[in-house]
């Protein structure tokens, strides 16, 4: 869902682009240059339409990390009445030194069993005990199809654990 401001920002490429398809309607140069800046300029906009949700910080469609720090949870109970599925909305930062570490959000189809895994790793949170969530993958369904393309296959199951305490600082680290 765009708002305003989202609307804005395709709105200003459109400007532009209206700007240079009158230009090159009213300028000498060859047909060929012109029609390469309109399919460029187009496709330029198309980009922007569809980026905005993903720089946005939308839910990635990315596969969950193998071993991640749960950072927070929100959970959207089906609704009966517009017929919205629901979902689990997690913010995870992946734990692989090798990966890129900062926090993500993720998505995952609203179960009852997704709902009361999260709402354990959510109350934990609130009471400060960090939780690492690890992925394992299981012939259930429960969470994220591994190939959204084909539905049945293997899916992701979850399971978090308290973080272990951190231990002292380090004397190379200097204080």
């Amino acid at each position: 869902m765009l708002t305003f401001g989202h609307a804005a920002i395709v709105a200003a490429y459109v400007v532009v682009a209206l700007a240079l398809l009158l230009l090159s309607l009213f300028s000498r140069w060859p047909w060929q240059v012109k029609s390469v800046l309109i399919v460029t300029t187009t496709a330029a906009c198309c980009a922007c339409y569809f980026a905005l949700p993903a720089l946005l910080g939308w839910p990635t469609e990315r596969a969950v990390p193998k071993r991640f720090n749960l950072i927070g949870v929100f959970i959207q109970e089906p609704d009966r009445r517009t017929h919205e599925p629901g979902a689990v909305f997690f913010w995870a930062a992946d734990l692989d030194p090798d990966h890129d570490q900062r926090p993500r959000a993720h998505r995952l189809p609203f179960s009852l069993k997704t709902r009361a895994l999260f709402q354990e790793g959510q109350g934990k949170l609130r009471q400060n005990i960090p939780q690492i969530g690890e992925v394992e993958e299981d012939d259930e369904v429960l969470g994220v199809p591994q190939d959204r393309g084909q539905l049945g296959q293997k899916s992701v199951k979850i399971k978090f654990k308290d973080a272990p305490p951190a231990g002292p600082p380090s004397k190379e680290a200097g204080g």
